[in-house]
């Protein structure tokens, strides 16, 4: 009997952390959080913060906000079971929006060997960047993963959803964003 209360009781504390996203609480999808990205001029936009990363193939990549590109940004880590549940469907729709915006898995702070191999062994193969030193992270202030921002082409952050997101999620947002 105490083995099953323990069970159910671990059970409960797994589903809210799946459910929840690993790492401190935030609000689902709202503008960036303040300090993010500079103000705008809209009343409840802000703009998005340029980034510098490296590629799985060491190339550097530039995030250009403002550039007329949509970007989608996800952040991630390996070890994040909720990470780990979304990948399939964010990589199909990388796949399927592979010419009409920029979508970046930006993983924090683990070795481009580990993520390599959790790529490989999943057969993903959407553009992964590599946040080694989590600045990319930090000026984005993600306090949990996986976090995924969209920019409209004006540079603007368009939303910002906290905990794994679906490919029907993303794409009711770009309706928005296009």
């Amino acid at each position: 009997m105490i083995k099953k209360q323990r069970f159910f009781s671990l059970l409960c504390v797994l589903l809210l952390f799946v459910s929840a996203g690993c790492g401190a609480q935030e609000e689902g999808s709202a503008p960036a959080a303040k300090g993010a990205a500079e103000a705008s001029s809209d009343k409840d936009a802000v703009r998005a913060i340029p980034l510098t990363l490296s590629d799985l193939d060491g190339n550097t990549v530039h995030v250009k906000p403002g550039d007329g590109k949509i970007y989608v940004l996800n952040f991630w880590a390996t070890w994040c079971p909720p990470c780990r549940g979304e990948m399939p469907e964010l990589d199909e729709f990388a796949k399927k929006h592979k010419k009409d915006l920029a979508f970046y898995a930006i993983n924090l702070q683990e070795s481009k060997g580990k993520v390599q191999g959790f790529l490989s062994d999943n057969g993903f193969s959407m553009p992964v960047l590599l946040d080694a030193d989590g600045k990319a992270g930090n000026a984005y202030q993600i306090r949990a993963i996986p976090t995924t921002i969209v920019i409209d082409g004006k540079g603007k952050v368009a939303a910002r959803h906290t905990g794994a997101v679906t490919q029907d999620q993303l794409e009711s947002i770009l309706k928005d964003v296009k």
